[in-house]
Formats: C-alpha cells, sequence, structure tokens
C-alpha cells in the first residue's frame, strides 16, 4: 500500500482513522489493477447461459473498470421475454456497468452525551459494496439484426440473438474478457515453442530477399542463351561457308580437339584463344598463415567463418517410437558428391577473348576445360555436358577471369562406399539458403552397440537419393544421449542427441533428406505435429533402393544452420612466390559463394592490400614482385558467408613467353586442294608490338613450308584484327596450319581467338 495508517497506545481512535485504513487498502489494489492489469474495462467470469426459452443465467463475475473491482457473488437470471420480437430476429447486449452502493443496514448506537453516556439507537449501513450491475440493450429487429449499439460507460459481456419463440444463440464475447496469467502464459509458451520452430527461417528474410535480389537482376534462362549460341553458330556457318569447298570448319579454341599438341614446334596455350606458354611458373595449395586463426573454422580442409548453431527447424512433440532393428538390414553403396570449385584469374595474359560465349554452344564442357586440376582424370558422361554449360558462369574482364559453377555439389568429382545395417530418413522442405550444420536428433532407446550414420542427402521424386549424398557423419554409440522413462504417462524423456556435420551448403526451395544408417537396436522418437513445419515425409527402406514413405508420422528432430559472428572478415594465407617475378595469377579451388555474398582475394603490393580486379583496379605487377603476400576476403551476412577450400585447391604463379607457336591437326583432304584460305581474329593486338604469321605445313610428313601468298586485314568493330590468309597451292591433299606470334613485352600479350579454314579444289 502507498499509504498506511498509523496507531499508538493510549491514542484516541476515530472513525476515520478506520476508513483510511480500509480505504488506502482499496486505492492500492485499484492501483496494481490499473496499472498493471486492465487500465480499462473488462470481466472475469457471468458466464452466460440458456436456462429457458427466453431466459438467461449469468454466473457469478467481477468487472473491472479503470482498476475497480465491482463484483457479483450469485448467479443472476435474466428474462428477455418482453424482448423478444414481433415478426422477424432481434440482437440484445448483456451489459455490465458498477456502481457503489452501501448494503447491511444494522441498529448500532450512537453516543449523543459524552459526560452521562446517553447513546441514541440507529439503522445504519455496514458495509459499502462496489456492486456489478447487469442489463440487457435491445437492438433493431430485422431478418439480419446488427449488434445493438452500448455507451461507453458499460461493458459487453454477451449478446443474444432472439426469434419470435425465443433465444437462438449467445455468443460470450471474448473481446473485453479479462485474460487470466495462466492462460497468457500457456499461450506464450505455445508462441515460443513456435517461434522456435519458425524464427531460424523467418530471421534469414533480410539475407533471402538480397539474394533474391541478386539472382534476379538481368535475369534470363540460361536454356534460351544456349538455344541462341547454338543458333548464332549456325548462322556464321552459313556466312562464311564458300559456295564449293572440299573441307570447311571452325575452331574457337576453347580446347584442344584440333590442335596437335605433339608437333614438335608446338609451344603455346590453348585457353580461350592461342596465347602464349608459361616461361616459368610454380603451383602450390591454398593455406592459412596462422593454422590457429581464432576466427575461422576449418572442417576437413575447407574453412568458413567461425559460426554458432542457430536452431532454424524443430519438430516438436512426441507421438510413438520406431524400432530400427525392425528393417531389412541392407548392404547399400551411396555416392558422395564434392562442392564444385571456383577459379580466378589474373594478370597479364587474362586478355578477354569474345570466344568464351561459345562455352554455352553445347558442344565444349567447360567443367573440364575450367575447373580441372593437374593431375586429375575426368570422365565426362555426354549426357552431363549441357547441362555442365548451363550450370558454368564465367565473367571476363580485363587482366581478370572468374569462374564459378553455380550448383553447389556436382558429379564430376564423387566418391563410392558401402553401409550395412537399417535405414530410415526424414526429408524436409529447405526454406533458405545456409550451411546445415548440426542435427539434433531424438533417441527414445539404444542398443549397447552399433553406431550411427548421418547422411544429408538430395531428393529425387521426393525420396532420399543416395547417389547424390552431400553430407556425411558417424555417431558413436556412446554419444548416443537417452533419456529415462518417465512415471505416470508413461512416455520417454527425451534427450537431444546433437550431431555436428560437415558444413553442407543446401539450397532453398530445394528438398533433402537425412537418412539414419545403423547394425544397433535402437530406437528414435516419432513425432505427428509439425508436418507442415517439414513439408516432408518419413521413409524407410526395403529393399537398398526404394523407400516406404510414412505420411502421418516425422522422425523427430532438429536442424541447426550456422549463425556467424562476423559479416566480413579477412583471412590471410600463405603468400605467393615465384623465382624471377610474377606477372599472372591463377586460384584454384573448391568453394561455394552464395547469392548476396563475395569472396575476393587481395595481394600486397608497395604494403597495400589491393584485390584483384578488372583494370585499372588491380594490382601492378609489372614490377615482376617475387613473393606477393595472399589474403581472402570474406562477406556476407550473418546467416550466410562463403566457404574456401583449402586442401583440395590449387594455386599457380607464372609469368608469360613473349612468343608462341601453335600447330593445328592434320587436314587429310578426300581430293587435292589448290586454295586453302585461312581467317584468323587477332585480339588485343598493336602492330606496333605485336607480330602474328600464318603459314601452312604440307607434304606427307608436314615438312614442307608454304606462305600465303595473300594477306588481308580488316579491324572489327571491336578493335579486334580479322587477317585472311590465301594459299594457292599445287594439288595438295594432306596439310596443317601453323601460327605463329610474338610480342615486344611480357606484359602485353594478344591472342589468336578464333580461326575458319576452307579447302576448294
Amino acid at each position: 500500500m502507498e499509504s498506511t495508517v498509523i496507531f499508538r497506545d493510549r491514542q484516541e481512535l476515530q472513525s476515520a482513522d478506520l476508513n483510511n485504513a480500509q480505504d488506502f487498502a482499496r486505492a492500492s489494489i485499484d492501483h496494481v489493477v490499473k496499472d498493471t492489469i486492465d487500465g480499462g474495462k473488462c470481466y472475469v467470469g457471468f458466464t452466460a447461459a440458456k436456462t429457458a426459452a427466453a431466459e438467461v443465467t449469468l454466473a457469478a463475475g467481477r468487472l473491472y473498470a479503470a482498476g475497480q473491482i465491482f463484483a457479483r457473488d450469485e448467479d443472476m437470471v435474466i428474462d428477455l421475454f418482453n424482448a423478444l420480437p414481433l415478426v422477424t430476429k432481434k440482437r440484445v447486449a448483456v451489459v455490465a456497468f458498477g456502481q457503489s452502493i452501501d448494503t447491511d443496514v444494522q441498529p448500532r448506537d450512537f453516543l449523543i452525551d459524552a459526560q452521562i453516556g446517553t447513546t441514541e439507537p440507529q439503522s445504519v449501513a455496514m458495509e459499502n459494496h462496489r456492486r456489478a450491475e447487469l442489463s440487457v440493450v435491445a437492438g433493431t429487429e430485422s431478418p439480419d439484426p446488427g449488434f445493438p449499439p452500448t455507451d461507453a460507460n458499460v461493458t459487453v459481456i454477451a449478446y443474444v440473438l432472439l426469434d419470435t419463440s425465443g433465444i437462438v444463440s449467445i455468443d460470450q464475447w471474448v473481446p473485453t474478457q479479462c485474460p487470466n496469467l495462466r492462460l497468457v502464459a500457456n499461450r506464450v509458451s505455445s508462441l515460443e515453442i513456435w517461434r522456435g520452430q519458425i524464427s531460424g527461417q523467418v530471421d534469414t528474410l533480410r539475407t533471402d530477399l538480397s539474394a533474391l535480389a541478386d539472382r534476379l537482376r538481368t535475369y534470363a534462362l540460361k536454356t534460351e542463351v544456349v538455344d541462341l549460341t547454338e543458333q548464332l553458330e549456325e548462322l556464321r556457318r552459313k556466312v562464311y561457308e564458300p559456295g564449293a569447298y572440299i573441307y570447311y570448319g571452325t575452331d574457337h579454341f576453347l580446347d584442344a580437339l584440333n590442335t596437335n599438341l605433339a608437333h614438335s614446334s608446338y609451344d603455346a596455350l590453348v585457353d580461350e584463344g592461342i596465347r602464349a606458354a608459361e616461361a616459368a611458373s610454380t603451383a602450390g595449395a591454398l593455406a592459412l598463415l596462422n593454422p590457429n586463426n581464432t576466427f575461422v573454422t576449418v572442417n576437413n580442409g575447407f574453412m568458413l567463418p567461425r559460426y554458432a548453431h542457430s536452431l532454424r527447424m524443430s519438430l516438436t512433440g512426441y507421438a510413438s517410437e520406431l524400432r530400427m532393428a525392425q528393417y531389412t538390414f541392407e548392404t547399400t553403396v551411396i555416392r558422395e558428391l564434392f562442392r564444385t570449385r571456383e577459379r580466378r584469374r589474373y594478370g597479364a595474359s587474362m586478355s578477354v577473348c569474345t570466344n568464351s560465349t561459345w562455352w554455352r554452344q553445347g558442344s565444349y564442357d567447360p567443367t573440364t576445360g575450367i575447373f580441372r586440376r593437374f593431375g586429375e582424370t575426368w570422365e565426362v558422361n555426354e549426357a552431363d555436358r549441357p547441362r555442365a554449360t548451363i550450370n558454368h558462369q564465367g565473367i571476363r574482364l580485363t587482366q581478370f577471369w572468374i569462374d564459378t559453377y553455380q550448383e553447389p555439389y556436382w558429379e564430376h568429382v564423387t566418391t563410392t562406399s558401402t553401409l550395412n545395417g537399417q535405414q530410415v530418413a526424414q526429408t524436409f522442405l529447405n526454406s533458405q539458403d545456409g550451411w546445415l550444420s548440426q542435427v539434433g536428433l531424438y533417441f527414445s532407446r539404444k542398443a549397447a552397440a552399433g553406431d550411427v550414420t548421418v547422411l544429408i542427402c538430395e531428393t529425387a521424386f521426393g525420396m532420399p537419393d543416395l547417389q547424390r549424398v552431400i553430407g556425411r557423419t558417424t555417431v558413436s554409440v556412446g554419444d548416443i544421449q537417452v533419456g529415462a522413462v518417465s512415471g505416470g504417462a508413461g512416455l520417454p524423456s527425451l534427450v537431444e542427441t546433437k550431431v555436428p556435420v560437415p558444413p553442407t551448403y543446401l539450397r532453398a526451395g530445394r528438398r533433402y533428406g537425412i537418412v539414419l544408417v545403423t547394425t544397433g537396436d535402437h530406437y528414435v522418437a516419432m513425432t505427428n505435429t509439425d508436418n507442415g513445419v517439414v513439408q516432408g515425409t518419413f521413409f524407410v527402406s526395403t529393399d537398398g533402393a526404394f523407400f516406404a514413405g510414412n505420411l502421418v508420422d516425422d522422425l523427430k528432430l532438429q536442424l541447426y544452420f550456422a549463425r556467424f559472428e562476423r559479416t566480413r572478415l579477412s583471412v590471410e594465407l600463405t603468400p605467393l612466390q615465384l623465382a624471377g617475378g610474377i606477372l599472372d595469377i591463377d586460384i584454384l579451388n573448391e568453394g561455394i559463394t552464395p547469392p548476396a555474398c563475395r569472396s575476393d582475394y587481395e595481394v600486397q603490393v608497395n604494403g597495400a592490400w589491393v584485390p584483384l580486379d578488372a583494370a585499372p583496379n588491380g594490382p601492378n605487377l609489372s614490377g615482376l614482385p617475387a613473393l606477393l603476400p595472399l589474403r581472402v576476403t570474406l562477406t556476407g551476412t550473418t546467416d550466410l558467408m562463403p566457404g574456401i577450400g583449402l586442401s583440395v585447391s590449387q594455386t599457380i604463379v607464372s609469368r608469360p613467353k613473349t612468343n608462341f607457336t601453335w600447330v593445328g591437326t592434320t587436314r587429310t583432304l578426300g581430293s587435292p586442294t589448290t586454295s586453302v584460305k585461312i581467317v584468323t581474329d587477332l585480339q588485343s593486338f598493336d602492330d606496333t608490338k605485336h607480330d602474328c604469321a600464318v603459314t601452312l605445313l604440307t607434304g606427307a610428313t608436314l615438312t614442307a613450308t608454304e606462305t600465303p601468298d595473300v594477306v588481308e586485314d580488316v579491324t572489327l568493330p571491336n578493335g579486334s584484327i580479322r587477317r585472311t590468309s590465301i594459299f594457292n597451292v599445287a594439288a595438295v591433299s594432306t596439310y596443317a596450319v601453323k601460327i605463329v606470334g610474338t610480342t615486344t613485352t611480357a606484359a602485353q600479350q594478344f591472342l589468336v581467338a578464333e580461326m575458319i579454314e576452307f579447302a576448294q579444289s
């Protein structure tokens, strides 16, 4: 109480003192109600029930109005006979309002003469009640009656719908009910559970929207681009194709298919054009300069900024337990996919070649031509070639090239293994991009032996696809957590087994599977309350290939995704070194850069960090530095950051030669030719510094050399030189094209972008 009455020994006691003691207590309670419960008008109780045809009985209740409490301790019957409509229907509001009344009138003696003690009896009220009064407000009769208007001084308890025969329905008015704290607590608990299920998805909306905006910018269907390049190639063929010819062909120099690599004079590089080979180079791998860097997490050679596990999907509740050992023991061969690769190239040799657009023609496989490391042999499936072309994205800027493979996991590099045991699986729909970092499993019982292998896989036709496994880890039987069986209800007191998994990038809008494989007699917990959250199906394996679905229950689990501490992080790597100096940098690494994220490599030149970027923003390497400090800067959000592979990376630093010699494959004609025309496109060509000569090697052993009789140059709109070399020869059936180029300085290179050749009779 804010105020109290002070009483003392042998002190006169007046009625005001006793009244104040009560008034102070009442005022304090009023303040508590008004300040913390409800400062307006609301009610508790007053449950309305139909007890006769036109009679409503209201239970005891209390009315709260501006902090004051008005009560009615007995039921009250309201007769609505006089309010019944004459023809149609009518709606009546039952309302409450408060008033203070004096009650309990009793005779009391009052002193009228203090000296002689004379008293006089009077009947007076001994109690003051704040009483809740109930009444009705009738509305207007109508076939579809509306709610009657009520005064601001009353509180609506219920609405009663009447017809000519009596009460049709009673609707307790919930908006003016005073909420009970226990009910509020229960609702808050439900909201907290719901938030735990949905927050991981909602909290990442900012990242997802940024990623969506990034994807939609200048959006075009890749299949349309592929079709367009195919049609353009056909059009070019028709334009340059002579009326009559013995041989006609083009070479965009994206691969070495038409190159004689074994020729004794061959000394060139075919890489989006004919270029000068390396004069000197050294290869290495990316590695942390400080292996104990605490700001990053390295898992099996894959680096991510440091992160914590954030709950994004939770399946609550408990329905039953499922014994895994009841299903067939199987031997299953799984295929694990690996993260795709990114490649960044910078330097004087990185002149932009227009023929890079022909990667999308579908005739070339950019993965083998761009993403293969030294020493690797890839088997290219022709059926996969178009998909590889579509998923490849290349950016060509002056002195700076970036190649990425947009699918996070690919089938070009895989490994197979065999697993034994029973299998169960749960699929789920992933709604946001993110790195899955931990899986929470619930076991109701466990066996004495039998580890559990946890697989993360993609799905095919809605079922787990064990030929596309993208994450794998094993939980030892000792790490499996099992709660004791609780008394009473007989339900298991479940304990979560948190399973850290290698960071696995999951894309939004795709369905994935969590597969458990074990030889142990373990029981997993099931739930049937949150299928709207998981949007997936529980499966059991019946024959190692087909999964039987359960449309009622789901595997009880929780999915945790990486939540990063920083949105930008620079990590120093071991420096790049080449004796004699560096002009070109080539970095090929396993990596995933999600939408709305960036990964940038920087080198230190003259004490300043400079990013590898298009000219003139990139570093000036004309001074041929022999050592370049290197770092990578990762930029993203707290929900999504790029990842860089260190152990499977390849870095090549080099400087090019000042000349090249290219020799084509031998052309064996069906009949002798007397005229050969070779059209070459020379890009970044400068007559003052560069020279290029096209010749023919003829004869059975290609030992004779023919020089062109006519050489014509035309400057194209993009600045390239289209050089046409015409050879008038005497009945030649076998020949090969030879191209020799020179430059006055290794820092300024040119390239041969394309060659068109045809032989006429």
